[in-house]
């Protein structure tokens, strides 16, 4: 049973002020490694890599996750957000590549331990018609976070590049103790994460695939779209601005999108918002000036901003409690694959197919979630259309001329002589 019957307004306040903090860590984290190593001499591959490592931290971390909420409660996410401090505040001092490589993988599993337990409370502990835009809130609290720590920790990165990166260390630090001493956390079920419980991956393709999609467009923008625009002739400034624009994009439509999907139906504005995406990944390619670009770029980012919160609330909604857990954990994994093979496939189509293929990757990997999530559905529909006959043939519900089984059920195909209790 649940400690708490909904999510308050305060706990969710303070939820969302430790998340902020968090993601404001990374937002300071993952571009600044990136130039740390590049001032160090590495090369873009080395570079790649080392956003990578992170990810697999996280993919690694999201399988022992459910385990470590059972054993420690809120001590998992305290933990964690803790640790993510860390990491981030002595990158500069992690000397060698291992060491550097180190600290980011050990950051990853840092951030599966702060995301998977939190976005587990909201599932547990959310109004259910109020569950999109809890998620809605909590996304805008990791964009908002992510938005700051990127533009502090650029501007001062300049000048004092030791302190950008402690800064972002010390600002996630006290998202761990808001954590630690302003929330309640509720009694985690002892049977989370049980493995008996199944997570019904081919009715939940939809609610999976949209955190795969989500991650393979987030990975691939981030890589891809500055060299993309550069390309087309934009300015360094020019293509900062623009990208400024996917990330207001990301964080004005969290909200909005969230209360609509518990207007209308939350599988319904998620379809909705792929087809957003998918039509401005259509435009997009033959868009060359400055306000349809942002316009567009906008558009993309808010539609497929939406499909982690979504998702998730989604998955909330299909997934019972004593797997939530589990089903989180795969949920996150499944994203950092995306955001893992995203970058690899985006950019390979752009040196094969040109810059414009970079959009097109894109428009295929967020399309092919919605076709396979539509056959699996037709195909579920056709399985279970196909053994209701054989199940009505078999009982029939009608009572029959005195040869009955349990509850009036017809026995069909024994010899009235055979049935128990009748005489020949």
């Amino acid at each position: 049973m649940r400690l708490l019957a909904a999510l308050p307004p305060t706990q969710l306040c303070w939820l969302c002020l430790a998340s902020l903090c968090w993601a404001f860590g990374f937002g300071v984290g993952a571009p600044l490694a990136s130039l740390w190593l590049q001032d160090a001499g590495y090369s873009n591959t080395v570079i790649g890599w080392n956003t990578g490592v992170y990810y697999v931290g996280i993919a690694l971390a999201a399988v022992a996750t459910p385990w470590m909420m059972r054993r420690w409660g809120k001590g998992c996410p305290v933990l964690g957000i803790a640790a993510s401090a860390v990491t981030v505040a002595v990158f500069p001092w992690g000397g060698s590549l291992l060491g550097l490589f180190t600290l980011r993988l050990a950051n990853g599993v840092a951030g599966a331990m702060s995301l998977i337990p939190v976005e587990t409370y909201v599932n547990h502990q959310a109004i259910p018609s109020e569950r999109a835009r809890s998620f809605g809130y909590y996304a805008l609290s990791i964009g908002l976070g992510l938005a700051l720590g990127t533009l502090i920790g650029m501007q001062l990165y300049t000048g004092h590049p030791y302190l950008a990166f402690v800064l972002g260390g010390l600002v996630t630090l006290a998202g761990s103790l808001v954590l630690q001493v302003a929330m309640r956390w509720p009694v985690m079920h002892r049977d989370e994460g049980d493995c008996a419980t199944p997570l019904n991956f081919r009715t939940n393709i939809l609610c999976f695939g949209s955190g795969w999609a989500q991650g393979f467009l987030e990975g691939g923008m981030i890589a891809l779209l500055p060299i993309y625009l550069l390309g087309i002739g934009f300015s360094d400034d020019g293509a900062s601005w623009l990208m400024s624009c996917t990330m207001l994009g990301v964080i004005g439509a969290q909200v909005p999108v969230a209360w609509l999907a518990d207007r209308f139906g939350r599988q319904t504005v998620l379809i909705g918002c792929y087809a957003v995406a998918i039509g401005g990944l259509l435009v997009l390619p033959s868009l060359r000036g400055t306000a349809p670009l942002a316009f567009w770029l906008l558009v993309v980012a808010a539609g497929s901003a939406a499909f982690y919160p979504l998702g998730l609330a989604l998955l909330g909604e299909r997934t019972g409690s004593t797997a939530l857990a589990r089903a989180n954990a795969w949920f996150l994994a499944i994203n950092c694959l995306g955001s893992l093979v995203g970058p690899v496939v985006a950019g390979t189509a752009m040196d094969l197919f040109g810059n414009q293929a970079f959009f097109h990757a894109g428009e295929a990997a967020v399309a092919g979630v919605l076709v396979v999530s539509l056959g699996s559905h037709l195909m579920g529909r056709r399985s279970r259309a196909h053994h209701i006959p054989k199940f009505e043939a078999r009982v029939d519900r009608r009572p029959p001329e005195g040869i009955a089984g349990p509850q009036g059920s017809r026995l069909v195909g024994i010899p009235s002589d055979q049935v128990p209790g009748r005489a020949a």
